[in-house]
């Protein structure tokens, strides 16, 4: 049995009629200083974030930084190594297993959207228990996205992006 969730959520970033309209540089911008505040982010779940180290995967060439991000709730600090794919993704890997990648797409007419991918993993869970979190993880993902645009658009307005 999955002990799994897997969860997506996508909004627009510059539905019409919303100002400032964010353009992809700036949206970028900003899901970087996500990797090491994400408390300005999303702080109804997340305390703090204290960035262990930054580095560079041989591999590949793009940044990877490891993090201890508090949780709100919880009070539990989980590590996360964080991936940034220049200018689209941002993907979050817990020690645990658990993933999120952070999307930024383009529309057939250019327009932008973001995406957030969630696989939490629940290890010795019933069924039962896994269908309640995915119920509050469901919103959960809804409120990150949402409220993540929104404190890019602030962010822009404050001449901070």
């Amino acid at each position: 049995m999955s002990s799994t969730n897997n969860i997506a959520f996508t909004a627009p970033i510059n539905p019409p009629g919303t100002t400032p309209v964010l353009t992809l540089e700036q949206v970028w911008k900003g899901l970087l200083l996500k990797i090491r505040s994400a408390e300005t982010f999303v702080p109804g779940a997340i305390q703090s974030t204290k960035v262990i180290s930054d580095s560079v995967d041989p591999l590949t060439g793009y940044p990877v930084t490891v993090r201890d991000v508090l949780f709100r709730e919880t009070q539990k600090t989980v590590q996360e190594t964080v991936t940034a794919f220049e200018p689209t993704r941002v993907d979050f890997e817990q020690l645990g297993g658990s993933k999120i990648s952070n999307v930024i797409s383009q529309g057939a007419g250019r327009e932008l959207y973001m995406t957030y991918i969630f696989e939490w993993r629940h290890h010795g869970i019933s069924k039962e228990e896994l269908a309640v979190l995915f119920d509050k993880e469901n919103k959960m993902s809804q409120m990150a996205v949402e409220g993540t645009i929104k404190v890019l658009r602030q962010l822009v307005e404050e001449e901070k992006l």
